[in-house]
């Protein structure tokens, strides 16, 4: 007898819908899967004949074959397995299923449903294809609701699967078993008061910002990175408290809007690295290790999974000590800081995956970290200064808006110094002048470009023989001329003007303007 379920795979971030269709015909026992399965699917085998059995029903002793529709498409992990198995139940005439059913989840050999990465977007997958109903796994349950447009009935083992499709087919109505419809509920009580909405996976404590003392020209550095999503490094000896301020940014940035929050919950929900149970609303923050691999950084692999660049996505990428990451891996990074987003191709598979990130960044002005300071503690040479340095290319380099140098903060400055600002004041101020760039433009300070940067700009002629004469003496490119004008637009929003002048084109100079390498090759040299 045949048997047809729907479910669905992950293509990237996307769902694709699945037609598993299971013929259990007489002949010689064997189990076959057609249909461009990858490993994790043929393994499927084994799991769901161990769930079949382990679930009081009979495996059948017939020739089993399955088919995953489109055959073009490759199907990739385990949301097929439950479809399978009830496939095979349907076939062998021990289950009756009427209507447009769909099921996702991935069996274990005892019976019992886990959830899989990437459940939101396949149910959204299916509810855009106008399925009515479908089956998850019981812990799944608070990430399939938030797709909408789609009755979700949640089950926990192969045998409650089974008896929803059963009474369905009897009745007409659906009711979860007992067990299953109790745990649900307690689920969505549980995801009630976590406060859905707030993203609890950076569960480490935030520093204040008034914990960040005697560095005021960096607090200022990263108030306007933060405010614009512009790229920063910061660069200075150890201890002068890089790191200290970088750990700071998730208090500082502002909440994700509704088509960020259910971007960065996809996102979320496909990476697998924590449970979904609602909106993920705070910015994220990423902090690789420089051993990363290319792969892990940009995304890819057996399953075609994010990276880092697309967890950081409407959010940050910290890179610590950033001339020590692979050279590839740094220049991984050029492409997406221009365009927001990043193409993979395999054999077979392409992805598209967002990487609207902002890069801060921080590093040793040498390979010791103490260079161009007047103790004279640095023991490098010219050449090490420079070839640590040249570990970040030119063009790089080139599309890093903000340069900060932090130098060693000073013992009384540290202890005797009065308290800067908080987190609070200064989160309220990037907030203010990011909804003033959304209410103009649409879009960020960093998106800007072309006609419609200089439009917001509103240079008047004093301004633009001011900036012709910055971007010469720097020798700017054009990319270096736009770069400088988008951190003074938002110096100029932070600063409450509708134009911008010439005292916010000199700010935005001194920090587009790394000075700290003339001074470090300086001393190197000396």
């Amino acid at each position: 007898m045949l048997a047809s379920l729907l479910s669905a795979t992950l293509n990237g971030l996307d769902g694709c819908l699945i037609r598993v269709e299971v013929d259990v015909a007489p002949g010689l026992p064997g189990f076959t899967i057609v249909g461009l399965a990858d490993t994790a699917l043929q393994e499927a085998k084994e799991r769901v004949r161990g769930a079949i059995r382990n679930s009081g029903y009979e495996y059948p002793p017939r020739r089993i074959t399955v088919n995953l529709a489109p055959a073009e498409v490759r199907k990739a992990g385990a949301s097929l397995d439950l479809a399978i198995a009830l496939g095979i139940l349907v076939g062998s005439d021990q289950v009756t299923a009427t209507g447009r059913w769909a099921v996702l989840g991935e069996l274990s050999l005892g019976g019992d449903l886990r959830p899989m990465p990437g459940l939101l977007p396949m149910v959204a997958a299916l509810s855009r294809r106008r399925v009515a109903r479908v089956v998850v796994p019981l812990d799944g349950l608070s990430e399939a609701r938030l797709a909408g447009g789609i009755e979700v009935i949640a089950a926990g083992t192969l045998a409650e699967a089974a008896a929803v499709l059963r009474e369905s087919g009897r009745r007409g109505v659906r009711r979860l078993p007992p067990r299953a419809e109790l745990a649900a509920d307690a689920l969505e009580v549980g995801a009630q008061a976590a406060s859905p909405g707030i993203d609890r996976s950076q569960g480490d404590e935030v520093p204040d910002l008034a914990e960040v003392r005697g560095q005021m020209e960096a607090r200022r550095g990263m108030e306007i990175a933060l405010a614009g999503g512009h790229c920063m490094v910061m660069v200075g000896p150890p201890g002068s408290g890089k790191t200290l301020l970088a750990r700071t940014v998730p208090g500082l940035l502002p909440p994700l809007d509704d088509e960020e929050a259910r971007t960065a919950t996809i996102i979320a929900s496909v990476s697998g690295a924590e449970p979904v149970r609602g909106l993920i609303r705070r910015r994220p923050y990423r902090a690789p290790h420089h051993s990363i691999s290319h792969v892990a950084m940009v995304g890819g692999g057996p399953r075609m999974s994010p990276g880092e660049i697309t967890r950081a996505n409407d959010g940050v990428l910290f890179m610590d000590e950033l001339p020590e990451f692979d050279r590839s891996t740094l220049e991984s990074l050029r492409q997406p800081l221009e365009d927001g987003f990043v193409a993979i191709a395999r054999v077979g598979r392409a992805a598209l995956f967002p990487a609207r990130f902002q890069l801060i960044a921080a590093m040793n002005p040498c390979p010791c970290g103490h260079a161009g300071e007047e103790d004279g503690r640095c023991r490098c040479g010219p050449g090490q200064v420079a070839r640590y340095a040249g570990r970040v290319s030119g063009p790089l380099r080139d599309r890093i808006d903000l340069w900060v140098h932090m130098p060693r903060v000073q013992p009384a400055e540290y202890v005797g110094s009065a308290a800067p600002e908080g987190t609070a004041e200064v989160a309220a101020r990037i907030a203010g002048a990011r909804l003033l760039q959304q209410l103009r433009d649409g879009r960020a300070n960093c998106r800007l470009s072309g006609r419609a940067l200089r439009t917001v700009c509103a240079l008047g002629r004093e301004e633009q023989k001011h900036a012709i004469r910055l971007a010469e003496l720097e020798n700017w490119s054009a990319r270096g001329m736009e770069r400088l004008l988008r951190v003074a637009r938002t110096v100029a929003d932070l600063a409450g003007s509708e134009r911008v002048l010439t005292t916010h084109l000199d700010e935005a100079a001194r920090f587009r303007s790394p000075a700290w390498q003339r001074d470090v090759a300086g001393a190197g040299a000396r």
